[in-house]
């Protein structure tokens, strides 16, 4: 069965539009909003606060921190496991990893461990339900919670609590370079890093700049004066200058 296309065809001679840069602009100052969240959060509301934890200091997902258990932590190597578990089923293979932690991050957590009554590390009244893997989440509640004290703190947009995992890609490209956040973020590809995450507001250069004074010694004949005396009018050649020796 042959197909008969219009002439012209629909759309003919309409171009693209110029495709958005999605980098993330970190807007935010992280020692700032950390203390904040100290001040604010860790004794009112701490489950918010290990969720903001979570995210800004692991880079953790929304569904990982949702269903992310004690289990996961590795005390003694300052690591927590991503892995597959009885509720949580990773984004992918690349999804799953061990991702170091600052020890002071890790300490705070020990600390909530030993307190601990059940398996998950936030805790909420709402059931896992295994069957929902992406659309429903036990701690909805306490996200809002975050998302509301972040937006009162300017991180606005749909999703305040998706920045911070950004923001942690920031710090980490502007630190390590972008190929030791793809890895943190468990990017299946450099790409993506490159192309929605990294913010590197490092300005490098070549470092040749502590060479230019002895470039310019190097360009100049030996047996002429440097150009701050030869512009002096008080300045006489030696008599091996004159002579040309």
């Amino acid at each position: 069965m042959q197909v008969s296309l219009p002439k012209p065809l629909p759309f003919d001679g309409v171009d693209f539009e110029p495709r958005q840069s999605m980098k993330y602009r970190s807007e935010i100052d992280v020692v700032k909003l950390i203390k904040a969240a100290k001040a604010e959060l860790r004794d009112s509301l701490p489950e918010a606060f290990k969720v903001f934890l979570l995210a800004v200091g692991a880079g953790l997902r929304k569904k990982e921190i949702d269903l992310l258990e004690w289990s996961s932590f590795r005390w003694e190597e300052n690591l927590i496991r991503i892995e597959a578990t009885r509720y949580f089923h990773p984004k992918s293979e690349d999804s799953i990893a061990d991702l170091p932690v600052d020890r002071e991050v890790m300490a705070l957590f020990r600390a909530y461990y030993a307190r601990a009554k059940g398996p998950f590390v936030i805790k909420s009244r709402r059931a896992p339900l295994p069957s929902k893997q992406w659309q429903y989440y036990r701690c909805e509640p306490i996200f809002e919670q975050v998302n509301v004290w972040l937006r009162r703190h300017g991180i606005n947009g749909d999703k305040p609590l998706h920045t911070l995992r950004k923001e942690y890609g920031s710090l980490l490209t502007r630190s390590y370079g972008i190929h030791a956040a793809s890895r943190a973020l468990r990017h299946a590809d450099v790409r993506t890093t490159s192309e929605h995450y990294s913010d590197s507001t490092a300005r490098v250069t070549p470092g040749i700049g502590r060479l230019v004074p002895l470039l310019f010694a190097l360009s100049l004949p030996r047996s002429e004066p440097t150009p701050a005396i030869a512009e002096d009018p008080q300045y006489v050649p030696s008599s091996a200058s004159r002579h040309g020796r």
